[in-house]
């Protein structure tokens, strides 16, 4: 393709949590190609605080799925996100998320280009392309094929996969204010581990008495250790099983419910690990440079697993591994990963972060 002068670009990526962190590297590339150009941003607004990671995004355009989904508030809702968009003209419209809505949503702008993926998840979404991104068959993680297809955007010459989240001030603080109004005194010589129990689909969560189990069991074997309870609101009661299963066999403070977005990754990043389910907070983990250890059920951490080097991905052996599957009666893979093996992986993880 020719070279391009952009000057105003929109990104489309809405949601999850885990999938605006794997664009993270290809939109700070098409910034460091274009860094004159304005970039604006169509987002979930549960996740509209990422962006606050996310340098030269000027405009946040806030699609509203929750009310775009109901017939009651539909109409208000696209009228809003309508004026949003028509707001300004685009010389290139990216959507990144390769689903139907999300390239109907793109096509609302004024723009003289249309990208989105080749490969996309659903292939009516083409339809709405001027021109399509593809990724060698050979490239399988999400992070790099974000990479690869924003690298076959005029202008981009490099993709570093790569992107550390770079620490924002005003939530370091408010994640230490949290500590301290938990009574949490911190040195060097402890080690303070993150667990995030809570997942979005009930087949990718590892019951709560496993985690207290893995829990008890590092706190057996090393001493000054903190554990820190996180997730979203809807969480709680999930984080209060989590506590009770675990007992006073070591320190630990509830945060569950407790932080915003920014506050959430400040506190994954100050921990020495972080135990959780293959989640959100798992790729906060991971651009925040924070030791992982995860668990996989239905889905491949080949493509959305921790994209990080510091990690440890259980996924039982089992055939019906990776089956995708939100609802299960039997959740064998649940039953199917050793506690104890999980505690030497996380011990290990631990002091290799304090060497590093």
């Amino acid at each position: 393709m020719p070279e391009r002068n952009y000057r105003r670009i929109l990104i489309v990526k809405p949601s999850s949590l885990g999938d605006i962190l794997h664009a993270f590297p290809a939109v700070a590339a098409l910034h460091r190609a274009y860094p004159d150009a304005v970039l604006d941003w169509v987002i979930n607004p549960a996740f509209e605080g990422l962006l606050d990671y996310m340098p030269g995004i000027e405009h946040r355009i806030l699609f509203r799925r929750k009310e775009l989904g109901s017939l009651k508030t539909f109409f208000p809702a696209f009228s809003a996100l309508w004026k949003e968009i028509r707001k300004n003209r685009y010389d290139a419209v990216i959507d990144l998320q390769g689903l139907m809505r999300s390239a109907l949503t793109g096509r609302l702008a004024r723009a003289r280009e249309y990208y989105g993926p080749a490969c996309g998840k659903e292939n009516l979404a083409k339809l709405c392309y001027s021109a399509k991104l593809s990724y060698p068959p050979d490239v399988f993680h999400a992070v790099e094929r974000n990479c690869a297809m924003i690298r076959k955007i005029p202008g981009v010459k490099e993709c570093d996969p790569h992107y550390m989240l770079p620490v924002l001030a005003e939530k370091k603080r408010a994640a230490e204010q949290l500590l301290e109004n938990a009574g949490l005194t911190w040195n060097d010589e402890k080690r303070l581990i993150a667990v995030a129990p809570g997942a979005r689909w009930e087949t990718k969560q590892w019951p709560p008495e496993f985690f207290a189990e893995v829990m008890r069991g590092i706190a057996e074997k090393t001493g000054g250790v903190h554990f820190l309870l996180l997730g979203s609101p809807g969480e709680t009661l999930l984080a209060k099983k989590v506590k009770e299963a675990f007992g006073n066999r070591g320190t630990l403070s509830d945060l569950c419910g407790k932080t915003d977005l920014g506050t959430l990754v400040e506190l994954i990043r100050i921990s020495d690990l972080l135990l959780c389910n293959d989640s959100g907070p798992m790729h906060i983990a991971a651009a925040a440079e924070t030791p992982v250890v995860a668990f996989f059920g239905p889905t491949y951490p080949e493509l959305t697993g921790p994209y990080c080097e510091r990690k440890k991905v259980f996924q039982p052996k089992l055939d019906c591994i990776k089956c995708f599957r939100k609802y299960c009666q039997n959740r064998l893979c649940h039953r199917s990963i050793s506690a104890g093996e999980v505690v030497d992986s996380a011990l290990e993880l631990t002091e290799r972060s304090e060497k590093s």
